[in-house]
């Protein structure tokens, strides 16, 4: 037993000596020297001294300090780049005084504890140079190619099969480069190798869901204008380009559409060509010339399908291209044509505009709906007011004149819904040398 209790001590002693020796080689070591197991990223420094450490991270390069491949996630794709493609360069002088300065900040014992607390182990991040130019056009070259416009969807007619399609709606995706940029460049400083970069979604205004349940493929209306033999190729080529753009128009159930909106600036860059236009009580040749005649026939197509009308003003001048008293003038920016889809489903507003004439064709779900328009009553102005008159006598006279229609509405069942006065005022019929004119038309 006491040969036993010999051997205890004596191993006891061993293990207490050979402490004191581990703790006294450690603390001379670590006073100048980084402490074994200390990583700067990836390199083990333990045992060097500041300058040593600096040489051998230089010497590594940043592929072995850091990460050879830096990779993005957006939306389900990933890009990888080398890590100086992005700008990433080492700073190995700061790494390594950051490191020493963690390594060294507390008592010996303290940082003793902390690192057997850490498994003996100590990782301090590497410290970057980042050119934020180039990191930013390399988020900017991912998001030009993952950026898309959202896309309404749409109804494809086959109008002599009396089938249709419905195009499903594509979801716009874009980056926020400045976000993108701020968090990449701390995550890359705490060491991470993979970003998810954030993707802004934006859902378009009309989904495949919202069509689906009542396409608007079934007709409720159709109304065409012819041009006038005087028509010039710009005026033709002004209304052609922006029914192409009204084509395919889709408006749910409460939705308005302002037609001096949906045309927009009228600008040489967009297309536009000089025809005349009704300005100040002239003919004006000007940019856009044309828009009249889609703001007439667009006008009559809405009627007849019995949808809200908000606004609609008559011309100063009367031409009988146009139906007498339902004609409807736009300018942007001075009068507008604006409709209110007031039905309980999705219509589609369809256009065609060849060398000859201009239709629109308004589709959605059958009502039943039957619309009318009386003959104009026309009221001539004289001295004592208006007064009844015919159109010959409007023309003889070469006088201000006025037009009332009523447009009335049956239901299903042939039964009278409403009545509804449509007035238009005129200067002039104007169908002779009476209406002046600014300066010839370019053609």
């Amino acid at each position: 037993m006491k040969h036993v209790f010999k051997y205890i001590f004596f191993t006891i002693a061993a293990i207490f000596i050979a402490a004191i020796c581990f703790l006294a080689y450690d603390y001379f070591q670590s006073q100048e020297k980084f402490p074994p197991l200390t990583f700067i990223g990836r390199v083990n420094v333990g045992g060097l001294e500041q300058q040593q450490a600096i040489e051998k991270i230089n010497r590594l390069g940043l592929a072995q300090a850091f990460y050879p491949t830096i990779s993005f996630e957006a939306d389900g794709a990933y890009y990888m780049f080398s890590a100086e493609a992005i700008g990433l360069s080492l700073n190995a002088d700061q790494a390594v005084a950051n490191a020493y300065r963690l390594t060294h900040n507390e008592s010996y014992l303290k940082n003793l504890k902390d690192r057997f607390a850490k498994g003996g182990k100590t990782v301090c991040p590497v410290i970057l140079n980042i050119n934020d130019e180039l990191l930013t056009a390399v988020i900017e070259g991912i998001a030009a190619e993952i950026k898309t416009s959202s896309q309404d969807a749409s109804v494809v007619l086959f109008e002599e099969s009396g089938g249709y399609h419905i195009e499903k709606e594509v979801i716009g995706r874009d980056i926020d480069v400045a976000q993108t940029l701020a968090d990449v460049k701390q995550g890359l400083q705490s060491g991470a190798q993979l970003f998810s970069v954030k993707v802004i979604k934006s859902p378009p205004r009309i989904t495949e869901s919202m069509l689906r349940p009542h396409p608007p493929v079934y007709r409720l209306s159709a109304y065409t204008t012819y041009y006038g033999r005087h028509d010039s190729p710009n005026r033709i080529h002004n209304i052609k380009l922006i029914a192409s753009w009204l084509k395919g128009t889709v408006l749910l159930s409460g939705e308005t559409l302002s037609l001096a909106n949906a045309i927009g600036d009228f600008t040489e860059e967009r297309g536009f060509k000089e025809a005349f236009v009704i300005y100040n009580g002239v003919l004006v040749p000007q940019l856009g010339g044309g828009t009249c005649q889609i703001g007439t026939t667009l006008y009559n197509a809405v009627s007849l399908a019995d949808l809200k009308i908000n606004q609609r003003s008559n011309h100063s001048f009367y031409f009988n291209i146009y139906p007498l008293g339902r004609d409807a003038t736009v300018y942007p920016g001075q009068k507008d044509f604006v409709f209110t889809n007031n039905s309980p489903f999705p219509v589609l507003v369809d256009a065609v505009a060849t060398n000859k004439r201009l239709s629109f064709r308004i589709y959605g779900t059958p009502s039943g709906k039957k619309v009318t328009f009386s003959y104009p009553k026309v009221f001539m102005l004289t001295d004592a007011g208006y007064r009844p008159a015919s159109v010959r006598q409007v023309l003889d006279a070469d006088s201000p004149f006025k037009t009332i229609i009523t447009r009335t509405v049956f239901d299903a069942a042939g039964k009278k819904i409403k009545d509804e006065k449509i007035y238009s005022f005129y200067k002039l019929y104007g169908e002779k040398s009476n209406v002046p004119i600014a300066r010839p038309e370019s053609r």
